[in-house]
């Protein structure tokens, strides 16, 4: 009599995309879609006389809870620079009370602004006058900055890295999924030769609970893969 091997299963695994560790990935998802085509039996007595299954689609879908704008490239299809840290002298802005006057780049906060008026004659004090966040400066309706006045700024660009969203055309990427199921502490892996993200549906920004983004997108097949019996689109292998 031979023995009914039984193996739960409780997944975590650690996402590489092309090589680079994505963070924290949960809702990893392979969704194949069939198409079946019937050949009907005209010989009497009903039925089919032949039946095909074919793969129409395979998808894989993941979401992602870590905002780095690596990740956020693929869920936006964008292009990702490089930002340095460079001083920005005398940038002409206009006075906006309790409201933002906007930057041409984003500030280093660490390194104290200088703004003064339009002539350089005066210098406005930090936190009385003015506050400073990385998108601009907030003239203070209590301080002596007048609305429409304008402005001089000197400060720090911050480094870091810019992400232009929507860029990019469809770009193909490997995804490996290395695994451990939790239940038996087995290791498992999944992959997939080819996938082609497609830009997200939604990106909430704003909230009191941790943010997360879906990324799908298609799994392709990999015409280089011609051994039989060899699958052009993922392998999962497990101990």
């Amino acid at each position: 009599m031979s023995e009914i091997v039984t193996e739960s299963y409780i997944g975590s695994a650690i996402v590489y995309i092309d090589g680079r560790d994505c963070g924290n990935v949960s809702g990893v998802k392979l969704a194949i879609e069939q198409e079946t085509k019937s050949l009907p039996n005209y010989r009497g007595g009903g039925g089919y006389a032949d039946e095909v299954t074919l793969i129409k689609s395979v998808k894989l879908s993941a979401t992602f809870y870590d905002f780095n704008n690596e990740n956020l490239a693929l869920a936006m299809r964008g292009k990702i620079d490089v930002l340095t840290a460079t001083p920005v002298a005398d940038e002409e802005i206009i006075a906006v009370l309790d409201g933002l006057a906007q930057t041409a780049k984003m500030i280093d906060t660490s390194i104290a602004p200088v703004v003064k008026n339009e002539a350089g004659t005066t210098t406005y004090v930090l936190d009385e006058d003015y506050v400073v966040s990385a998108a601009g400066i907030r003239a203070l309706s209590t301080g002596t900055i007048t609305a429409g006045q304008a402005l001089t700024t000197g400060y720090t660009s911050q480094a870091g890295n810019a992400l232009q969203a929507l860029t990019e055309s469809g770009k193909t990427v490997s995804v490996v999924v290395d695994g451990i199921n939790d239940s038996t502490g087995k290791p498992w892996m999944l992959k997939f030769y080819k996938w082609k993200p497609t830009p997200t549906s939604g990106l909430d920004l704003i909230g009191t609970d941790y943010g997360s983004f879906d990324i799908e997108g298609a799994v392709l097949a990999d015409s280089s893969i011609v051994a039989t019996g060899k699958s052009k689109f993922f392998v999962r292998s497990a101990a």
